[in-house]
């Protein structure tokens, strides 16, 4: 992807785009002389455990810091139901 050197350990800065962590950042450490290609976090929605998967884009390096630019992976994510597709769904884990 680049001719940026990182070696294991070395931390560099994940920035996400699209998808639910849109416009939000994780410093992440190497675990081996490369940045992670693919990232996946996870998140609660509607009490569950959901995955998101993001790969990365594009890298850069300024001075001593990394920075990995990481897009949003739908196909390879838990499907989750867009906010207005969801309807009222307060009655349908009710049980008398």
């Amino acid at each position: 992807m680049s001719d940026i050197t990182i070696h294991e350990g070395d931390e560099y800065t994940a920035i996400f785009h699209g998808g639910p962590f849109d416009g939000t950042t994780d410093t992440r450490t190497a675990t081996s002389d490369a940045v992670d290609d693919e990232v996946t976090v996870y998140a609660d929605v509607e009490g569950l455990q959901t995955a998101f998967t993001y790969k990365a884009t594009k890298t850069r390096q300024v001075l001593d810091q990394t920075s990995v630019e990481y897009e949003y992976d739908a196909a390879d994510s838990d499907p989750v139901d867009d906010l207005q597709e969801r309807g009222d769904r307060s009655g349908e884990f009710d049980r008398e």
